[in-house]
C-alpha cells in the first residue's frame, strides 16, 4: 500500500525522466555548435560550463515543480538515465544526419569554389 505522500512519485520519476531526454537534446545542440566550429577547445569549455549550468538549473526547476522541492536519488537516477538514452538512442541518428549535412553543403561549396576557379582560369587563359 502507497502512502499519500508516495503516491506521485511513479509519475514524478517518468516527468524528471522526460526532462532528462530533453536535455539529452541540449547536450546535442552543444555537440553541433562544436563540430561546426572545429572543435575549439575554448568554445567547448564555454559550452561545457553553459551547457551544464542550463541542465542543472532545469533538473532543479523540475524538481521544485514536480516534487515539492524534495531531491531523492530516484529523480537524479531517472534525470541522468533519461539523457543517457537521448544519447544512445536518438543522439546518434541526429549525429549521422548532421554528419551527413555538412557533409553534403562542404562538397557543394567546394564544387561551387572549383567552378568559380576554373572560370578564373578560363579567363585569365583568353
Amino acid at each position: 500500500m502507497l502512502l499519500y505522500e508516495t503516491l506521485s512519485q511513479p509519475l514524478t520519476f517518468f516527468l524528471i525522466f522526460l526532462v532528462g531526454f530533453g536535455c539529452g537534446f541540449i547536450t546535442d545542440i552543444r555537440n553541433y555548435i562544436s563540430f561546426l566550429c572545429n572543435k575549439n577547445k575554448i568554445l567547448n569549455f564555454i559550452l561545457d560550463i553553459l551547457v551544464s549550468v542550463i541542465c542543472c538549473f532545469v533538473f532543479f526547476a523540475c524538481v521544485l515543480a514536480f516534487n515539492f522541492g524534495e531531491l531523492r536519488f530516484f529523480l537524479i537516477l531517472s534525470f541522468v538515465m533519461g539523457i543517457f538514452l537521448q544519447r544512445i538512442s536518438i543522439g546518434t541518428i541526429i549525429a549521422k544526419v548532421s554528419k551527413v549535412c555538412y557533409n553534403f553543403f562542404r562538397n557543394l561549396i567546394s564544387k561551387v569554389n572549383y567552378g568559380k576557379q576554373k572560370k578564373k582560369k578560363e579567363n585569365s587563359n583568353s
